[in-house]
């Protein structure tokens, strides 16, 4: 008589566990940047300067969709935020636009090309870490790589760190966008003026 007892309550104990499953955090997704959109349509001469970025390398651990953050040794991964794609697509989109931006001369893209680019620009991150203290750093060196093998390679590191609230993972979105940017401003500085 004790069976068909045992049976429902084994039942209703295995739903309850289904119902606590469904109300797990809801999964966020971040982008390292907003999307500007423009509502005119650009003609590209035939003699305007041509700058393709490479995607942006960088330390496995860091290339990936979670968002991590550092105390000493360990890492941290969050449980409820996600990069919408890989750290170092989402780095070299939003260096591409930040560049874009400031060089209002040139065009520069990260996208495939039918010929080859002007100048190509190669960009290695060593270190991008966000600490659970709120300090950021961003170690990165870069080379810009003329198509006239007569003109001089260019070459530059920059170490940068930035602070501020680390609470959520927006936060640290945040941080890290502020950092990029100032990547690529960095790297503006660097291109060479188009000679005619």
């Amino acid at each position: 008589m004790m069976f068909p007892f045992r049976r429902t309550a084994l039942a209703l104990l295995g739903s309850c566990s289904l119902l606590a499953g469904c109300t797990s955090p809801q999964l966020h997704i971040y982008t390292l940047g907003i999307p500007v959109h423009s509502d005119k349509s650009l003609r590209v001469a035939p003699q305007t300067t041509v700058v393709q970025l490479s995607r942006v390398v960088m330390p496995d651990y860091l290339d990936c969709q979670d968002i991590i953050t550092r105390q000493g040794e360990e890492i941290h991964r969050s449980p409820n935020s996600r990069w919408a794609s890989r750290l170092s697509l989402s780095v070299t989109d939003l260096i591409t636009n930040e560049v874009a931006a400031i060089q209002h001369n040139i065009l520069v893209t990260d996208q495939p090309l039918a010929q080859a680019a002007d100048m190509q620009i190669m960009i290695a991150i060593s270190e991008f870490d966000v600490d659970v203290s709120g300090q950021a750093i961003l170690n990165a060196h870069w080379a810009i790589v003329p198509r006239d093998r007569h003109k001089p390679l260019i070459r530059n590191i920059a170490h940068l760190s930035a602070s501020g609230p680390v609470g959520t993972d927006a936060d640290t979105a945040a941080l890290m966008r502020k950092l990029v940017v100032q990547l690529a401003e960095h790297i503006s500085q660097s291109i060479p003026t188009p000679t005619p």
